[in-house]
């Protein structure tokens, strides 16, 4: 298991925060559900049918260490306040962008010489469950070498790249809503791919430890 040493610093009065490591971290385990075993198939499952909104949901979960192409969806589990069942996060692009960009967050020399990156990404309800205003899971940028960039969190308003949320119609099977991801490549370095590290559920849903062996796009 990789292991994290965040640096976290507050900028502004916009409240907005940036944490960089040189890994992912993990998120705080939640209560289990019921799921089924995971698909054996290396591509991206479709959901099963969604049970009753706020009840635990069947899906058929990717497998972790599943390697998918820019447009793939993967299903994963998901947990939104009490509310459990499975979103879909499909890597829609990866756009370049430059140092400047950064100007608004205040870094300083935390990002000097960094290349910011923002992946794109549509996040789809895949059960039917009332997952209004959640956020998209842990997602890092991987490097052309295939090793995950430095971790970066912006809390607040980023324009270049807004993560945003669910919104309150994020409640029925195939909403849907576009989010975006910040990556920082270091100098020589370049962002070609996303890994979707969150590992809630590596205890409660088989073979879904993305924090153990990511979901990746290239």
């Amino acid at each position: 298991m990789r292991t994290a040493m965040p640096v976290a610093l507050a900028v502004s009065a916009t409240a907005m925060a940036f944490a960089l490591s040189g890994c992912s971290s993990e998120d705080t385990p939640a209560p289990p559900i019921a799921t089924p075993p995971a698909s054996s198939s290396a591509a991206a499952p479709s959901s099963s049918a969604a049970a009753p909104a706020g009840d635990s949901a069947s899906a058929d979960y990717t497998k972790q260490g599943t390697k998918l192409k820019i447009g793939e969806k993967a299903v994963v589990p998901f947990k939104s306040q009490k509310i459990t069942g499975a979103i879909g996060v499909t890597v829609t692009g990866i756009d370049k962008g430059v140092e400047a960009d950064l100007a608004p967050l205040k870094l300083g020399d935390r990002a000097k010489g960094m290349t910011p990156y923002y992946i794109q990404v549509k996040v789809t309800n895949e059960t039917g469950s009332d997952f209004s205003y959640s956020s998209l899971g842990l997602m890092n940028g991987l490097l052309a070498d295939g090793t995950d960039g430095p971790h970066v969190t912006v809390i607040g308003k980023f324009e270049k790249c807004d993560r945003g949320n669910s919104g309150k119609t994020f409640t029925t099977k195939g909403a849907s809503y576009d989010s975006c991801v910040l990556a920082l490549a270091p100098a020589g370095a370049e962002v070609k791919g996303a890994s979707y590290t969150a590992s809630t559920y590596r205890d409660l849903a088989p073979n879904t430890d993305y924090g153990k062996d990511a979901v990746t796009w290239q």
